[in-house]
C-alpha cells in the first residue's frame, strides 16, 4: 500500500488479509471481515478491487456494490472481463476516480 501512498488509519479505514478468515477468496469473508473492521452495515456501498478472478468472485459473492478488475497483474483485461464484475480499471490508482 505504501507504493500507492495509502496508509491505514489515513487513507485507508482498515485493512484485512486472509490469515484473519477461515476462507480466502472467492469465499467473501475478507470483505466482510473489513465491513466489520469499519462498521458498514451495507454490502452494497463497498467497493472491492483486485487483479484475478478469485478477487472478483469473492466481490460479487459479498453483494459488493463495486467489483473493480485491476489489470494490473497476471490475468488480461479480457480475462477479467470474462468474469462477473461492475468495472474494470487500468490501474487501481483510479480507483478514487471512480468512486
Amino acid at each position: 500500500m505504501t507504493s500507492l501512498g495509502w496508509t491505514v488509519g489515513e487513507t485507508l479505514d482498515a485493512l484485512v488479509t486472509s490469515d484473519t478468515v477461515t476462507a480466502s477468496r472467492p469465499a467473501p469473508y475478507l470483505i466482510f471481515r473489513a465491513m466489520e473492521a469499519t462498521g458498514v452495515r451495507d454490502v452494497r456501498r463497498v467497493p472491492t478491487a483486485g487483479d484475478t478472478p478469485n478477487d472478483l468472485g469473492a466481490g460479487m459473492n459479498a453483494g459488493a456494490g463495486f467489483v473493480v478488475g485491476v489489470t494490473t497483474g497476471s490475468f488480461t483485461r479480457s480475462q477479467l472481463e470474462a468474469e462477473p464484475h461492475t468495472h474494470v480499471l487500468d490501474s487501481v490508482a483510479e480507483l478514487p476516480t471512480l468512486l
